[in-house]
């Protein structure tokens, strides 16, 4: 998710997600954890299941990589557990992105009901998944995948990150120089590369 929230071009988070709805399909599920209903920071446990520090960045990346997702006739979930971010909710509930929620508990789900945010709410417990209010369903039509390694290919080189002049950081949020890159793949340490000499790459820091 930090990828996508890193990149210069956003409606590649579209196809992402409609190569990821292609997938899961394939393995016979209906839903998918798009992210959490939360922002990054640097207190974070796991950097790299967060979007971007800005809600409304998050928010929009969560709209395109879930309309990607129903797209391939998947269903978009939130992670409603632990930390929210009171401005992503309200910008997602502007979009009228309120997809399904899995919450800890019934009290969430009412916390999230008085901000506004109107949707199916299910927990989680030893047995499986429990759909708090609404039932399951399933979307019956599905789309052929963007072709795998292509879309892999844009989404590292559109997410390289320079900061200025320095090292290039492979995997490593919140530096403050150098250019930052998501895989140590050869092609993506040669863009790098190019982006100290032009001082320029098309991602953008999401910290």
């Amino acid at each position: 998710m930090l990828t996508l929230g890193s990149l210069g071009n956003t409606l590649l988070a579209e196809e992402v997600g409609k190569y990821v709805g292609w997938y899961v399909k394939s393995k016979g599920f209906s839903y998918y954890v798009v992210g959490p209903l939360d922002t990054l920071s640097v207190d974070d446990e796991d950097y790299f299941y967060r979007v971007h520090k800005s809600p409304y960045i998050t928010a929009d990346i969560y709209e395109k990589f879930s309309t990607g997702l129903s797209i391939a006739g998947v269903i978009p979930i939130f992670d409603g557990r632990g930390k929210i971010d009171l401005n992503l909710i309200s910008s997602l509930v502007t979009r009228r992105l309120t997809y399904p929620v899995l919450v800890e508990d019934e009290g969430k789900a009412i916390l999230l009901r008085n901000l506004g945010y109107a949707a199916v709410f299910i927990t989680k417990d030893k047995d499986g998944f429990l759909f708090l209010n609404g039932v399951p369903a399933k979307l019956y039509w599905s789309t052929k995948p963007p072709e795998f390694e292509t879309l892999r290919r844009a989404v590292l080189v559109n997410s390289v990150i320079f900061i200025s002049q320095g090292e290039i950081h492979v995997r490593k949020p919140f530096v403050t120089t150098g250019v930052v890159v998501y895989s140590n793949d050869e092609f993506v340490i040669s863009e790098a590369k190019k982006a100290i000499e032009r001082q320029f790459a098309p991602g953008r820091v999401p910290w």
